[in-house]
C-alpha cells in the first residue's frame, strides 16, 4: 500500500503583484492530503483557498508566482514541472471542478464535443469508444437522458445539471485527485445534497482524494475528513472535522462558525397589521422549445400565486432553482409582466396602471439583485449610481447627494466610498452599496433576490444584520427570495414554499420549520447540510 500523500505543500509562499493590501496571496502554508482522503479547505473571500488549489493545476491567475516552498503532486512539484508535463498532468491525474460550470463550458459547443476535445489531449477514448464513455459517465453522475444531453448545449442545462456534466468531465481520465473549487455555492440545498452525495460516492468507489475548497461549514460537517482554514493567505487551524468544529482553537475559526446562521427560527419583532402588498391569482407562462427547432412548449413560472406582506414583516420565499421565485419577485416591480393576476399596493393593483403612472409608484417598490457586479453600471462612480433613480424622480441634487452620503455612512462604507467604482470594492461591500441605491428613494416595500447567496458567512451574517436593522428602523416590507433555509429562519416571519410555480405551503416560519406539511418542504429541510452545526456552541 502507498503510504506517500497524494498532495504535500511545504513551506509555500505565492507572491501577489506589488501595491496589494498584503505581499503574498498564500504565505508559508503547509498541508497533506492523504490518498482517498476529503480535506475541506475553509476560510473567507481573499483567505487564499482557492491560490492553493490552483497551484496544485499550475494555473495561477496573471501576476501571481511562487515565490518559495512547494507543491507536489504524487511526489511531483508542480513548480518544477515543464509545460507538457503540466498539460499531461491536467485531466489525467488532477481534474479541477469550479464554482461556476456556465463560465467553465464554451457555450458554442455540445456537451458532448467538449468532453471528446479532452480525449483528444490525452490520446484517450478514440472514436466510438469516446462516446461510450461519455455515456458511462453522464450515467454514473445521475443525468437523465445521457443519450440526449450528449448532443446538448450548456444554456439547454439547469445549473444542477451543469455541474454534474463538469463533474463527468473530471472523472473522465479517472485522475488520483480532485480540485472541487466552491462547486455548490450557487446551488439550491437538494441540488447542493446529491452533488456533495456524488463526491461521497467518486471517494468511496474509486479512492479518489478530494480537496474542497469552500465557506460553507454546513457543506463541511457533512462531507471532510478533516479541515484547514484559513485567515489572510495564512493556515491557522487544521485538525479533524470533529476537532475543528466542535473545539476550535483560533478566535477567527470561532467567529466563522458563529455566523454559521441556525436552522432555529428566530424570534423576530411582530409586523403591523398593514397590509401593504398583496399578491392574487398571479400567473406567468413562458414559450420555448426543446431544441433549436423543437417542438414548442409552455412553461409556467408563475402558477396562481397568493400571498400579502404587511407593513414592516419580511416574507421569504424560498425554494429550488427554477421554482419561480425570482420571477414571482420580479413580477412585484414590475420587471416582468404577468399574463394575469393582481399586485395590490396599498390596495391598488399595479396592473391596471399606464407604464407612464406606474413610474412614479415605483420608487415605493424597490429590488436588490443577487449579483451586486452585474447590476452597477461598472463605468459610474457610486455617486452617479445613487443619485441617477432620484434625480429622474424629481429630487433636487443636494438632497440626492446629501441622502447618498447619510446612506453610504449607514450602510457601513462611509461617504469616501462615492467617489469610487464598482470594481474597486469586495462583493459584501458591493452588496451594501445595493441596499443604498434601493434605499435611495424611501420605499415601503423591498423585493431582495438572493442578495447573500454569494457572500461568505462572516459577511453574509453582517448583510443580514444591517436588513434586519433597516427594517426595524424604516419599518419595510420585505420579500426575501432565497434557496438557504437557514437563511430564511432568522430573517423572516413567514415563508411561501414555491413549487414548479405553485406556492405549496405557506405560512409562520417557526410553524413550518417544526411540523412541515408538504412533502417538498420536508425534502428541502431534510436536504440542509450540517444539521448538528445548530448543536454546535461555538
Amino acid at each position: 500500500m502507498n503510504d506517500t500523500p497524494i498532495v504535500s505543500i511545504q513551506n509555500l509562499s505565492v507572491a501577489l503583484p506589488k501595491g496589494g493590501d498584503r505581499p503574498y496571496a498564500i504565505e508559508n502554508v503547509s498541508m497533506t492530503i492523504a490518498r482517498g482522503e476529503i480535506l475541506c479547505v475553509v476560510g473567507e473571500s481573499g483567505s487564499g483557498k482557492s491560490v492553493a488549489a490552483s497551484t496544485l493545476m499550475g494555473l495561477l491567475p496573471r501576476g501571481l508566482k511562487i515565490a518559495s516552498g512547494e507543491a507536489c503532486v504524487a511526489g511531483e512539484n508542480v513548480a518544477t514541472m515543464t509545460p507538457e508535463r503540466l498539460r499531461a498532468l491536467r485531466g489525467r491525474e488532477v481534474a479541477m471542478i469550479f464554482q461556476e460550470p456556465l463560465s467553465a463550458l464554451n457555450p458554442l459547443m455540445r456537451i458532448g464535443a467538449q468532453i471528446v476535445e479532452l480525449f483528444e489531449a490525452h490520446k484517450a477514448y478514440p472514436g466510438e469508444a469516446g462516446r461510450r464513455r461519455i455515456l458511462e459517465l453522464f450515467h454514473y453522475v445521475g443525468l437523465p437522458d445521457p443519450e440526449r444531453l450528449i448532443d446538448s448545449y450548456p444554456f439547454q442545462l439547469s445549473g444542477g445539471q451543469r455541474q454534474r456534466v463538469v463533474i463527468a468531465m473530471a472523472l473522465a481520465l479517472e485522475p488520483k485527485l480532485i480540485l472541487a473549487d466552491e462547486p455548490t455555492t450557487a446551488l439550491d440545498v437538494t441540488t447542493q445534497a446529491q452533488v456533495l452525495d456524488l463526491l461521497r460516492k467518486i471517494r468511496r468507489e474509486h479512492g479518489t482524494s478530494i480537496l474542497f475548497v469552500t465557506h460553507d461549514f454546513g457543506v463541511v460537517a457533512d462531507l471532510a475528513d478533516r479541515v484547514v482554514v484559513m485567515e489572510k493567505g495564512r493556515l491557522i487551524e487544521e485538525g479533524s472535522v470533529d476537532q475543528v468544529l466542535t473545539a476550535p482553537r483560533e478566535p477567527y475559526t470561532k467567529k466563522l462558525i458563529a455566523a454559521v446562521p441556525r436552522l432555529k427560527p428566530a424570534h423576530l419583532p411582530p409586523p403591523g397589521e398593514e397590509i401593504v402588498l398583496s399578491l392574487q391569482h398571479v400567473t406567468k407562462t413562458y414559450g420555448g422549445s426543446s431544441g433549436w427547432f423543437g417542438k414548442a412548449r409552455t412553461v409556467k413560472a408563475v402558477d396562481n400565486v397568493n400571498f400579502t406582506v404587511r407593513r414592516g414583516e419580511t416574507l421569504g420565499i424560498i425554494g429550488e432553482s427554477g421554482s419561480g421565485k425570482s420571477t414571482t419577485g420580479r413580477i412585484i416591480v414590475r420587471l416582468v409582466e404577468p399574463d394575469q393576476g393582481e399586485i395590490l399596493f396599498h390596495g391598488q393593483d399595479m396592473m391596471q396602471l399606464p407604464r407612464e403612472t406606474f413610474r412614479a409608484k415605483r420608487k415605493a417598490l424597490q429590488m436588490i439583485f443577487q449579483d451586486p457586479l452585474s447590476s452597477l453600471n461598472p463605468r459610474k462612480r457610486i455617486r452617479t449610481i445613487l443619485t441617477d433613480g432620484p434625480l429622474a424622480h424629481g429630487m433636487d441634487r443636494a438632497t440626492a447627494e446629501a441622502r447618498a452620503a447619510d446612506l453610504m455612512r449607514y450602510v457601513g462604507l462611509g461617504e469616501a466610498a462615492l467617489d469610487r467604482f464598482p470594481h474597486e470594492f469586495s462583493g459584501g461591500q458591493r452588496q451594501r452599496i445595493g441596499i443604498a441605491r434601493a434605499l435611495m428613494l424611501d420605499p415601503e416595500v423591498i423585493v431582495a433576490d438572493e442578495p447573500v447567496s454569494a457572500l461568505d458567512v462572516s459577511v453574509q451574517a453582517q448583510v443580514l444584520d444591517l436588513l434586519n436593522e433597516l427594517q426595524r428602523r424604516m419599518n419595510l416590507a420585505l420579500v426575501f427570495i432565497t434557496h438557504d433555509l437557514r437563511v430564511a429562519a432568522q430573517l423572516c416571519h413567514r415563508v411561501a414554499v414555491m413549487h414548479r410555480g405553485q406556492i405549496v405551503e405557506y405560512g409562520e416560519t417557526a410553524a413550518i420549520f417544526a411540523d412541515p406539511q408538504h412533502p417538498y418542504t420536508r425534502q428541502l429541510l431534510a436536504a440542509i447540510p450540517g444539521r448538528h452545526l445548530d448543536e454546535i456552541s461555538a
